[in-house]
């Protein structure tokens, strides 16, 4: 489908041709200009930035588009994938935890990628491209935390502050804990253990129910996104590696993560509740990056925030936002009410309508069907009731 640019877009980007594209119909050049690009920039490492992220996606959901941007020479100057309709969002939300615009220009903007298409509106969390977007589309913003290795462990440990060394004493005396308590500390790298996997889909499905949250693993898709990446194995060139920990014989944390062999985002932690006391999840961070050699892991990408134990471990962050693109119709209206919405019950509701939205975005990417978005909006309104 080609659409035209909006009126007012640099001379540049007029002269641009943009198609929006199925990923099958996307071409042999087409694949190797997004994997040039993605290269070509430090902010694009990331695993969910990967062509085939996006190719397996397409393969489990019916509504994955790309839109496509051609320079007059007919090259692809940039791509942006996405899933929905005249609501569209980034391409595996609510699973996936970074979006961006591939591309080497650092003027695109979203309007002029998105304006002339058939979207109305496009709503995205964890942007990691915020300089492409007009401040009223911003609701929110945050920062990323990752630990970069680019030596040893041993040498990151000793480029950490003393926030860190505390934090790493206090470890090593719940390991020794651990050990004494229950028996040996033991990492199996690379687990390809389906009790392992399973043990990890049931101990977040439990954490959803306890903490009240939407449970994303509850559309078949979901799953069979992350089974699908866990079962490629350790040398496809993106896939999801799941790490454990235990004690003696006893399954104490799971680290499932997506991963192209040099970026390993932590993607699903998961821990035996009853062993909380000895911080497992901790533990097996720690493990992480005492394999990091073995592993050859560069980066280890711990997501959105720095709250709580991330403030120890960052040795790398960058800014991501959430919001909105406004476009054209019933979708963009839509959209203008509910940022207002929002942004006006930040003090005065406690972000009540924020929290609301968030549960609303996580329900409808994920439950295709009216009844089923009906149904989780309905116990979330409820659970909002009793707070």
């Amino acid at each position: 489908m080609h659409y035209q640019p909006s009126v007012g877009q640099t001379d540049r980007h007029m002269t641009s041709r943009n198609l929006l594209k199925r990923p099958d119909e996307m071409s042999e050049a087409d694949w190797a200009g997004w994997t040039r690009m993605r290269a070509s920039k430090p902010s694009l490492q990331s695993p969910y930035f990967h062509p085939d992220y996006t190719k397996l996606l397409s393969e489990l959901r019916p509504d994955v588009r790309i839109i496509c941007q051609y320079g007059p020479d007919g090259a692809p100057t940039a791509f942006l994938p996405l899933q929905g309709q005249r609501f569209a969002r980034p391409v595996g939300a609510p699973m996936s935890d970074y979006h961006g615009i591939i591309t080497s220009d650092d003027t695109l903007t979203y309007d002029a990628l998105l304006t002339g298409s058939d979207i109305g509106a496009f709503h995205f969390s964890c942007a990691t491209d915020p300089s492409r977007l007009r401040a009223t589309q911003i609701l929110s913003k945050t920062e990323t935390a990752a630990i970069d290795i680019d030596t040893t462990a041993d040498e990151w440990r000793a480029a950490r502050d003393g926030s860190y060394r505390r934090h790493l004493k206090s470890n090593r005396r719940r390991t020794r804990k651990s050990e004494e308590d229950i028996g040996p500390r033991r990492v199996e790298l690379y687990s390809r253990d389906i009790d392992v996997y399973q043990t990890l889909i049931a101990w977040k499905r439990e954490k959803f129910t306890q903490t009240g949250k939407y449970d994303v693993l509850s559309a078949d898709w979901t799953q069979d996104l992350i089974r699908t990446l866990w079962e490629r194995g350790q040398k496809a060139n993106l896939r999801c590696d799941m790490h454990a920990l235990y004690f003696g014989d006893r399954l104490a944390a799971i680290d499932l993560g997506l991963s192209d062999g040099t970026v390993f985002h932590s993607w699903m932690v998961a821990y035996d509740d009853a062993l909380s006391e000895y911080a497992p999840g901790i533990q097996l961070l720690e493990a992480l990056i005492d394999s990091s050699q073995e592993t050859g892991y560069r980066r280890i990408d711990m997501g959105e925030g720095l709250d709580g134990y991330k403030r120890h471990y960052a040795s790398a962050s960058a800014d991501v936002v959430t919001g909105f693109v406004p476009l054209s119709g019933a979708a963009g209206r839509l959209s203008r009410i509910y940022a207002a919405t929002e942004r006006w019950g930040v003090g005065r509701l406690k972000d009540a309508p924020g929290k609301l939205r968030r549960r609303y975005s996580q329900i409808a990417a994920c439950e295709d069907d009216l009844s089923g978005r009906t149904r989780h909006m309905f116990a979330a309104l409820i659970k909002a009731g009793r707070n």
